[in-house]
Formats: structure tokens, C-alpha cells, sequence
């Protein structure tokens, strides 16, 4: 049988034994309801996925704009477009009397031999055709006794002559110009013979 000290020894083994496998399911339990420590976030991961975020904001900006100025372009083109189509046909429609004129005038001369009233009709169609140039902007050019502008005429001849040096003293072709807003192109320049010219214009 055990002595009282070897039972005393033994029971206080068994406690010493329970406490360690208490301490030991605690540790356990402990490092399984732990909370996991989150990694430190690295701070130029950061600065690279603002960086890229930044640039996908300015190349969709830079993609906008490229689209807008094209749609710009496409739409000022067909603007100009059509202008150019409406002038033309503004033009024409002040253009189409004078050739209904120049139609009648035609089956006049062919059923009246009165020739002075053929001229007379002539002559009235091609004021006519003078106004309509005049309503879209068109004018001739001065050309005899002006003094000779290589902007507006083209020498084609020179002769002596009693007037001043440079004097158009014929015109063997009228030139034309638009003007719009104070600002005049030559359509066509006037051929005419000028007067001890020492300059041709080409």
C-alpha cells in the first residue's frame, strides 16, 4: 500500500499534470481565435496604382478630345460644302433670266429680219446679264485711260502713243472682279494694249 506522502505526491503530480494540459488547451485555443495581423500595405504599390489610374483618365480625356476634333473637321467640311453649293446655285438662279432672254432673242432673229431691233434686243439682254453679275458681286474692271495695274490688266500689246506712259488706250478683252466686304478678287484680268510700256504683265 502507498504511504500518505506517495498519495499526496501523486495527487498533487495529477493536478500539476491537469493545469499543464489546461494551459496548454488554452494556448490552443488562444492561437486558433487569433486574428491573423494584415500585411503592411507597401506604400509604392500605392503610388504605382495611382500613377496608372491617372494616366487611364488622361489618355480617355486625350481619346475624347482626338474624337471631337474630328467630328469638328467632318462638320465644318460638309458645312463648306455646302456653301459652296448654295452660292452656286444663288449664282446660276440670277444667271437663268438673262439666258431665257437669250432664247427669245434667238427665235425673234429668226422669224424678223429687222436687224436694228435685233441689236436693240442684244444689247438690252447684255445689261441685263450686266445686273445679275452686279446682284452676286461681280464688276468689270476699268481698263481704257486708267493708268495701267498689273493686278487687274494684261498687256498683251504697247504702242506709242500721245497719252502718259503706262496709259491702257485699249481693251481688247474686259476683266472681271468679285468684291465682298472691301475685298476684291480678280476673276479674270483685262487683255489690253498699253501705251510705252516698259513692264508686261504675264
Amino acid at each position: 500500500m502507498k504511504s500518505k506522502e506517495e498519495n499526496q505526491q501523486e495527487t498533487m503530480d495529477n493536478k500539476e499534470s491537469k493545469i499543464e494540459e489546461c494551459m496548454e488547451d488554452q494556448k490552443q485555443q488562444d492561437e486558433s481565435t487569433e486574428t491573423p495581423v494584415q500585411e503592411t500595405e507597401n506604400p509604392e504599390n500605392n503610388e504605382e496604382e495611382t500613377l496608372a489610374q491617372k494616366l487611364e483618365e488622361a489618355k480617355d480625356r486625350f481619346l475624347r478630345k482626338v474624337a471631337e476634333f474630328d467630328n469638328f473637321k467632318k462638320r465644318t467640311a460638309k458645312e463648306k460644302t455646302e456653301n459652296f453649293s448654295l452660292g452656286i446655285c444663288e449664282a446660276v438662279e440670277k444667271l437663268l433670266p438673262v439666258l431665257d432672254n437669250l432664247d427669245r432673242a434667238i427665235v425673234a432673229a429668226e422669224s424678223n429680219d429687222d436687224k436694228e431691233a435685233l441689236l436693240e434686243g442684244i444689247k438690252m439682254v447684255r445689261k441685263q446679264f450686266c445686273e445679275a453679275l452686279s446682284g452676286i458681286g461681280v464688276s468689270e474692271i476699268e481698263a481704257v485711260g486708267k493708268e495701267f495695274d498689273p493686278d487687274k490688266h494684261n498687256a498683251v500689246m504697247m504702242e506709242d502713243s500721245d497719252l502718259p506712259s503706262n496709259t491702257v488706250i485699249e481693251e481688247f478683252a474686259k476683266g472681271y472682279a468679285y468684291n465682298r466686304d472691301d475685298n476684291v478678287k480678280v476673276i479674270r484680268h483685262s487683255m489690253v494694249k498699253v501705251s510705252n510700256l516698259s513692264l508686261i504683265h504675264i
